[in-house]
């Protein structure tokens, strides 16, 4: 154990020399949209009446009935390098917290939880700002990163994995407590979206994490959730499921500059952008994983719905699974790193998960579509279980 976290600080180092070194040899001229030339994708919803009752149960929420929201993950939560490249390294190493598409809270945001705060002036526990990365090393996650004064109830960390949803866990929990006083605790609808499993995948295709097997995901996919349903009263949950991480090398061979990216800096995922037979082999191994996480996650909610809590509901949003690079452009992912969506895609991944979420089960999408509008919540609009 020892050893292995000592390979993944060097790593870790090796990351910031080696992104230090980029800025010598591969020019940054391209075809990406720049952050601020993406248009926030306007929400257009009508406002709704306040509730005359609110939700007695997890069966009858709207979206009025949502006080708080909640997430745990990885970079993708966190908002790693959506604004694309800013500068040194230092502004580039950046989570923009306040814009990540299911929990940022920042003016003007495009998210689950600035749409969410139309229905309810007062919501609490989006991420605010931006500031350095908090990152997680596999089986360490560095102490003391949290500022949660920005991060609120955004747990996530950058490089998570599943096993590393204790040490998030349990910073939710305590900034809830902090902040939350009894009534709230016990009585607030609670939104809490988990979106993990990419850096499991990634370093899982090498062979050197057994830990990394779907019956370890599963089982600690199964004990964070057990946690937030014991401890957490009133609790929706989005468990959104994974897309296969192959689709952003087919869709970085668009651009040469992440084709140079990759071949120099391959460490964030290095079996995702081999080159050959080899790379190929490697891309079907991590998607056939990737399949194994997403049909636990699957059993997982099946399983919370046969015990139809009142107040507890694991509900599948699948909106990646089948997203492919066709349905995407360049711009769909950082021009800082090629690997992270940008500030374009997680604007459409909040479009993508807010429909799932007032669709049921046998109508939500699969894959992004750009073009469709919103689902707008009407008087009887629920967030569906089923």
């Amino acid at each position: 154990m020892v050893q292995r976290l000592e390979r993944l600080h060097a790593a870790a180092v090796e990351f910031v020399l080696l992104w230090t070194s980029l800025y010598g040899c591969l020019s940054w001229q391209s075809a990406f949209a720049r952050a601020d030339d993406c248009p926030p994708v306007v929400f257009d919803c009508p406002q709704l009446k306040p509730l005359e009752h609110p939700a007695q149960n997890v069966y009858e929420l709207k979206p009025q009935d949502i006080k708080v929201v909640m997430a745990l993950g990885d970079s993708i939560t966190a908002g790693f390098g959506m604004m694309g490249k800013q500068g040194g390294v230092l502004e580039d190493l950046q989570e923009y917290r306040g814009k990540s598409y299911s929990i940022g809270l920042d003016e003007n945001a495009t998210t689950i939880a600035a749409f969410l705060r139309f229905y309810t002036p007062g919501i609490i526990g989006g991420s605010l700002g931006n500031h350095i990365g908090e990152f997680c090393y596999g089986f360490l996650c560095i102490p003391f990163q949290y500022r949660p004064e920005q991060d609120v109830f955004n747990a996530a960390q950058s490089g998570a994995m599943a096993l590393d949803f204790t040490h998030e866990f349990d910073y939710l929990y305590e900034e809830i407590k902090k902040n939350l006083n009894e009534d709230s605790m016990k009585n607030d609808w609670k939104l809490l979206t988990v979106l993990i499993g990419a850096n499991d995948v990634c370093l899982g295709c090498s062979g050197d994490f057994p830990t990394l097997t779907a019956d370890d995901f599963e089982r600690n996919m199964r004990e964070v959730l057990e946690k937030v349903r014991k401890n957490i009263p009133r609790v929706f949950v989005n468990l959104v499921l994974l897309g296969n991480i192959s689709a952003v090398y087919d869709l970085s061979k668009l651009s040469q500059r992440c084709v140079d990216i990759h071949r120099v800096f391959p460490e964030e995922c290095i079996c995702a952008f081999l080159d050959g037979e080899e790379g190929d082999k490697l891309r079907r191994e991590m998607d056939h994983l990737v399949a194994q996480y997403n049909e636990r996650q699957m059993k997982i909610a099946k399983d919370y719905a046969m015990k139809r809590y009142d107040d507890f509901a694991v509900v599948i949003q699948p909106f990646f699974s089948e997203t492919t690079a066709a349905d995407a452009t360049i711009e769909f992912i950082s021009s800082l790193d090629c690997f992270h969506p940008s500030l374009c895609a997680h604007q459409h991944m909040a479009k993508a998960l807010w429909n799932n979420m007032f669709s049921v089960a046998s109508q939500k999408i699969t894959h992004l579509d750009f073009t469709k509008p919103f689902i707008c919540p009407n008087e009887t609009t629920l967030l569906y279980t089923y």
